[in-house]
């Protein structure tokens, strides 16, 4: 175990210091499989010889081309730059207005002062391994000859919505981005920006493809029901579908799509705040097991940084302008906000910090109460405010959950702006959800440049994106020229 603990740290710094186009499948299946056999063994429980890297080998039968998809979603539940300190949840939350912090690791963040050196490295990541594996797992298991038809329908599903997830976040995150959808590494080796537009047009489509390929159930390695929840299905896929519908004002589809979450019996509001973010919750709709073999805490990183840092003082704490959002009597300021035993306010979604012996909570990235919330911004839109089905009516749910009375809001504007409020005050700190939402509702400037100030910095509205990091200009001569405006390409 530890030889192969070994030979998996060489691969992964290799593959991080390696340009995409010099990326190859053999390598990434060397990567895979010995991820799987190290750091996820509860959730996969398949052990692949090392000498088996051959993308023939790995897609002959379901339980190794399971394994190798697998191989996607363990570093994404354990690793930065998608969980953690630095991860998205907490990352964008310190550049937003929701978190503040004790250490000097993210003052840049906090202060809104990135610079390309400083870029975050999720773009390396996301595009030197999780992209180009899914990208390899499709291209395999569509030439795969011996692979059943129901796995690859299932695999081909969940990676297409894991490519999906993945590019929703570089886009809000960097803007234009390069759309990479092969792993041939002379077209990646040039592969320029492409717009927005472009990208969510195959953020939709890929969805579209996963809820037609993935099952109302939630699979286990052998692709067999389970409890779990780890697994995207079609839920998942029909739940952030239902997202990008909002976020591109296609009121009518975003209502659709959350409908479909809402009645689904599988889904079900937690009544007592303290069960929302447990594994398997009936609230949550998909969710990252920590891989716990790689973690000295078997629960969420999340709360490991939240609560105690490695078993010390909380280096995180929830900002005056979040605590100052929450009305009287609003239960989850009473029951995701509390005080250490420091004296500290922290942000106590997650429960279970550093040190936890059982396994009792999963990272949540999708759930029920975001589905209510996308249906009320939808209708009001369109313009069905108040009575039975209506704004109002999904809005009071989530708003009588909390302990808190029916809104008042009657007209489109203020039941648009109560609803973006709700959204402030149930989702804080839950992927991005905030920062994102202050950018597609044009209210970013309005919001940062009182914020940042106060937190040392100095606002400008270009700082919405945030940088290209420095080495990606070296690696790639079509990205020069095109760093986003107010960033330099070069220290």
């Amino acid at each position: 175990m530890k030889n192969l603990k070994s030979i998996k740290s060489v691969i992964r710094l290799k593959i991080r210091s390696w340009h995409l186009s010099e990326l190859r499948f053999t390598l990434v299946v060397i990567f895979v499989t010995i991820s799987i056999v190290t750091g996820c063994k509860r959730l996969i429980e398949v052990d692949l010889p090392i000498d088996r890297t051959t993308n023939e080998t790995v897609f002959a039968n379901t339980s190794t081309a399971v394994a190798a998809m697998n191989g996607v979603y363990s570093p994404i539940a354990a690793n930065l730059p998608y969980v953690g300190d630095n991860g998205l949840s907490i990352r964008s939350a310190v550049m937003a207005d929701e978190l503040g912090t004790t250490i000097p690791e993210v003052i840049l963040e906090y202060s809104n002062s990135y610079t390309g050196q400083d870029g975050w490295n999720l773009w390396i990541l996301s595009y030197k391994e999780t992209i180009y594996r899914i990208n390899s797992i499709l291209e395999n298991i569509s030439r795969s000859t011996t692979l059943p038809d129901r796995t690859k329908r299932i695999l081909t599903g969940e990676a297409k919505f894991s490519r999906a997830w993945i590019y929703f976040y570089l886009t809000n995150l960097y803007g234009d981005v390069p759309l990479v959808m092969t792993t041939d590494f002379k077209i990646n080796a040039s592969i320029s920006r492409s717009p927005q537009e472009e990208i969510y047009g195959q953020i939709q489509q890929d969805l579209i493809d996963a809820q037609d390929l993935l099952v109302d159930e939630y699979l286990d390695k052998d692709l067999a029901p389970t409890m779990e929840r780890i697994r995207p299905n079609r839920a998942a896929a029909t739940s952030l579908l239902a997202r990008v519908y909002l976020y591109k004002g296609k009121w009518q589809e975003a209502e659709t799509e959350a409908t479909k979450i809402i009645n689904n019996n599988n889904f079900e509001l937690q009544t007592d705040l303290d069960q929302v973010f447990l594994k398997n919750s009936t609230e949550s709709i998909w969710q990252l097991q920590p891989n716990i073999l790689n973690n000295d805490s078997k629960n969420t990183p999340d709360g490991r940084y939240l609560i105690n840092a490695f078993g010390g003082n909380p280096i995180f704490f929830p900002s005056t302008h979040l605590l100052e959002a929450f009305e009287a009597d609003d239960q989850r300021r009473n029951k995701w906000i509390t005080t250490s035993p420091s004296g500290t306010l922290i942000i106590y979604k997650y429960k279970q910090g550093w040190g936890t012996i059982d396994q009792m909570e999963y990272t949540t990235v999708l759930r029920l109460a975001e589905q209510y919330l996308i249906r009320a911004e939808a209708r009001a839109q369109q313009n069905k405010l108040t009575g039975p089905n209506s704004a109002e009516t999904d809005l009071n749910t989530i708003r009588n959950r909390a302990g808190l009375s029916n809104t008042h809001a009657a007209t489109k504007e203020d039941l648009v702006n109560a609803i973006q409020k709700e959204r402030q005050v149930e989702l804080f700190l839950e992927w991005g959800d905030r920062w994102f939402n202050l950018k597609r509702l044009g209210k970013i400037n309005d919001i940062m440049s009182i914020v940042t100030p106060k937190k040392g910095g100095t606002w400008m509205p270009y700082k919405a994106l945030v940088p290209i990091p420095y080495s990606e200009f070296n690696f790639n001569p079509a990205l020069r020229g095109h760093q986003n405006p107010g960033y330099q390409e070069q220290p």
